[in-house]
């Protein structure tokens, strides 16, 4: 990290604990967490998981981002993203100002092929890319919905225009631009209502929920979820392909929630609901509303719920039986790595999870570089040891440190 070797998650934790008036004691009770993890953090000898990082933000009065270190700035110029921040900020404010008289849109069909390429980029963790492109076709986008009459090329458009601002999304959260990742989701919902698409509107609160998940707050985002599934049900064909899969993926992100609340019956409940959908589909789906669904996902959200649980050794053991087909989407397998090396980490195998995060690294390098528990793995590997092995150290080095 860019701010020297103890600037960490748990160093931020304690200064804020401290400013707070509070003992170790005092947040471990009111985050809901043992004390004996407060001090491991704060020492920097165990990872912030996403969870505690969250209860204790809410207990500090604090954004996440800003205990997470976010946006890391140093490595953002160095990556020519910081740069892109301020051109997106602009072209989501372009929503509700009518067309712009120097914008001529290009035909319906071109302008969909353009979004498809941003949000496969998206998928893939292709910042650069996603980052240069998307304000200005944000500004066609919201140009053509503006000039269209009513009809179904106009909804057209306006899924499209939807898409774009999940990208948003995407670019503003992953690189730790909260606010400008919540903006983006309220335009993707208002762009979804106008292409009158239920599973796009259920796609959205599945984001939601995501979002509310990185506060802390799961009771809301399994409330979210709910609201999701009522929207799946007003599709015309609930056993259709792309129902079937944004359902069992709204199951599956409420399977995290249930693990962040400590409520295993539910977990299983919903890891048993998103199987099931995965079976009557038969195959994986990697691109159905941009969200991957099958089998394998549903295999990945159990390990990913054991780690979230702590049952950190069967979510090692379900973890051999996971093999990511070669178009699964990179930004699924790179995250599937980082909660490894995560486990790993807490169970001491060192060599474990430095093969975790080089994984990370190899299947999507900007979402490795610019991921919180990333970095917080590789600080407290680097802090176990007296002389960090030279694969470590480069990692260390690559993400800022």
């Amino acid at each position: 990290m860019s701010g020297g070797t103890d600037e960490h998650i748990g160093a931020r934790i304690a200064d804020y604990r401290k400013l707070r008036q509070l003992t170790q004691s005092g947040l471990a009770q009111r985050a809901f967490v043992s004390r004996g993890t407060i001090a491991k953090v704060e020492a920097g000898l165990s990872p912030a998981t996403p969870a505690m990082v969250a209860a204790v933000a809410r207990v500090l009065e604090v954004d996440v981002a800003v205990l997470n270190g976010q946006p890391y700035l140093s490595e953002m110029q160095q990556d020519k993203l910081d740069r892109m921040i301020a051109p997106l900020s602009d072209a989501l404010d372009l929503y509700d100002l009518g067309p712009d008289v120097d914008v001529v849109p290009r035909p319906v069909n071109e302008i969909a092929a353009d979004v498809e390429k941003l949000c496969a980029g998206a998928c893939a963790t292709e910042y650069n890319g996603v980052g240069s492109r998307l304000p200005g076709l944000l500004g066609e986008l919201t140009t053509a919905v503006s000039l269209l009459p009513e009809g179904a090329e106009r909804r057209q458009v306006a899924a499209s225009t939807s898409w774009a601002y999940w990208v948003a999304y995407e670019f503003a959260s992953r690189l730790g631009y909260e606010q400008l990742a919540m903006i983006a989701l309220e335009r993707m919902g208002w762009m979804a209502e106008q292409a009158q698409d239920p599973l796009l509107l259920a796609i959205r609160h599945r984001y939601r929920s995501a979002m509310l998940l990185r506060r802390g707050d799961n009771r809301m985002a399994l409330k979210v979820l709910e609201r999701a599934h009522v929207l799946v049900a007003q599709h015309g064909d609930t056993g259709s392909v792309p129902a079937l899969a944004v359902s069992g993926t709204l199951h599956l992100a409420a399977a995290i929630a249930a693990a962040q609340a400590r409520n295993q019956d539910d977990v299983a409940n919903h890891l048993e609901l998103a199987r099931t959908s995965a079976n009557e589909i038969g195959r994986d789906v990697p691109r159905v509303y941009w969200a991957a669904f099958g089998a394998t996902n549903v295999t990945h959200f159990d390990v990913a719920a054991s780690v979230e649980l702590g049952n950190l050794g069967e979510a090692v053991k379900s973890s051999k039986s996971l093999v990511f087909p070669a178009d699964h989407p990179k930004m699924r397998v790179g995250r599937y790595y980082i909660e490894m090396a995560r486990a790993y980490a807490q169970m001491g195998r060192a060599e474990a999870a430095e093969r975790s995060l080089q994984r990370a690294r190899e299947a999507a390098p900007q979402q490795a570089r610019y991921h919180p528990l990333m970095r917080e793995t590789i600080a407290v590997l680097v802090r176990r040891q007296r002389c960090a092995p030279q694969g470590l150290a480069s990692l260390a080095g690559w993400v800022g440190m």
